[in-house]
C-alpha cells in the first residue's frame, strides 16, 4: 500500500510538474478524499474563470457582486469580513470594479471613518448576468449527474462543511484563549516591575 500524501507544483526549467509528499498519519481512503476533494475545486475554479472570461469578471468579483447584491451599502470593512478576505485584498478588488464602473464608494453621511460599497446600475446589469452564468456552469457539471448521485453529494458535503466548520471554531477558540492567557502573563509581569520600582512595603 503506498503511503498517504499530498502534490505540490515544483518547477523544472520552463515547466511545472506535480511531485507527491507524504502525509503522516493519514490513511489512505482519507487521503483518496482529499486528494478527490482539491483537484474538484482547481478544476471548478478553471471552469468558473472560463466561464466569467466572457464578462471580463473574476470570480472574486463575481462572489463580491453576489453578495453586495443582497447587502448594497455594506461597510468595506464588514464586507471584507463577510468575505473572509484581508482588507487590502478586499480594496484592491473594489478599486478595479469601481473603474470598471460596477460599484460606487462613499464615505457613510454619520461616520466619515467608514467607506460604504453600493452597487451602480451597470453592476446590478452584470450581477444579474453573471447569474446565467452560474446556472450555465451548474447544468453543465453538477446538473448532469444523476438525481441520486446529487442528494448523496449534497448530503457529504453538507457533513464535509460541518466538520470544516467546527475544526475552524475550535482553532478560533484556542486562539482566543492563547490570546487571554498572554495578555494575563503581560498584565502579571507588569504589576511584577511596578512592584519591584515602589519597593518593599513598611
Amino acid at each position: 500500500m503506498t503511503q498517504p500524501g499530498r502534490w505540490i507544483v515544483a518547477r523544472t526549467g520552463d515547466a511545472f510538474k506535480l511531485s507527491l509528499v507524504e502525509l503522516e498519519g493519514v490513511d489512505e481512503l482519507s487521503y483518496r478524499v482529499f486528494r478527490a476533494f482539491l483537484n474538484a475545486m482547481r478544476l471548478h475554479r478553471q471552469l468558473m474563470i472560463a466561464a466569467l472570461a466572457q464578462s471580463d469578471t473574476h470570480p472574486g468579483q463575481a462572489i463580491c457582486l453576489r453578495f453586495l447584491s443582497s447587502n448594497d451599502g455594506i461597510t468595506q470593512r464588514d464586507l471584507a469580513e463577510a468575505l473572509h478576505l484581508a482588507r487590502p485584498t478586499v480594496s484592491k478588488m473594489l478599486h478595479a470594479m469601481e473603474k470598471a464602473g460596477a460599484i460606487e464608494r462613499r464615505p457613510d453621511e454619520r461616520d466619515q471613518r467608514l467607506t460604504r460599497v453600493h452597487l451602480t446600475t451597470a453592476g446590478r446589469e452584470l450581477e444579474t448576468e453573471l447569474r446565467v452564468v452560474s446556472a450555465g456552469y451548474v447544468n453543465e457539471t453538477i446538473g448532469t449527474l444523476d438525481e441520486r448521485d446529487r442528494r448523496e453529494l449534497a448530503r457529504l458535503l453538507e457533513t464535509l462543511s460541518a466538520s470544516i466548520s467546527q475544526a475552524i471554531a475550535t482553532r478560533r477558540d484556542e486562539h482566543t484563549v492563547q490570546a487571554a492567557a498572554g495578555n494575563e502573563t503581560a498584565s502579571g509581569d507588569e504589576a511584577g516591575v511596578a512592584h519591584d520600582r515602589e519597593g518593599p512595603s513598611a
